[in-house]
């Protein structure tokens, strides 16, 4: 379930774009009320008008991209009877693990139980493998 372990971008994709959309919107107009004048000109209308739209477009993406996200989220999400098999799976492979296996030839020292199988790189010659060898046991 690598999904799970991955947070998703678009919550922060979504703050960033509402914050950005929405400090664009109040400089532009702080600048419009407090130093534009009362007449604009028309390149300053220009920029006035475009900042400000421009402002409101990054705030509506941002907030439709934060219900777009939860909702694609719950979409990507498995079946709940998937998501409890798959959690029993994990819990019995946690409580047995898969033995470890030397390449050396021989047993890891201090743990009982764990054969080590030689490994054979002649295809003609061939191995024996060794008797189980049991710590505490002869």
């Amino acid at each position: 379930m690598a999904m799970l372990t991955q947070p998703a971008f678009g919550p922060k994709l979504s703050i960033g774009l509402i914050l950005a959309g929405t400090l664009m919107d109040v400089w532009t107009l702080v600048w419009r009320f407090t130093l534009g004048g009362d007449e604009l000109t028309p390149t300053s209308r220009f920029f006035f008008y475009g900042t400000l739209l421009t402002g409101i477009t990054l705030l509506l993406v941002g907030l439709f991209l934060g219900h777009i996200g939860r909702a694609a989220r719950k979409a990507e999400m498995p079946p709940a009877e998937i998501t409890t098999a798959e959690a029993a799976i994990n819990q019995t492979a946690a409580a047995h693990p898969p033995a470890v296996v030397s390449n050396m030839g021989g047993v890891a020292p201090g743990v009982a139980g764990q054969v080590a199988v030689p490994t054979n790189t002649n295809p003609r010659q061939v191995v024996a493998a060794p008797s189980p060898v049991v710590a505490g046991v002869r």
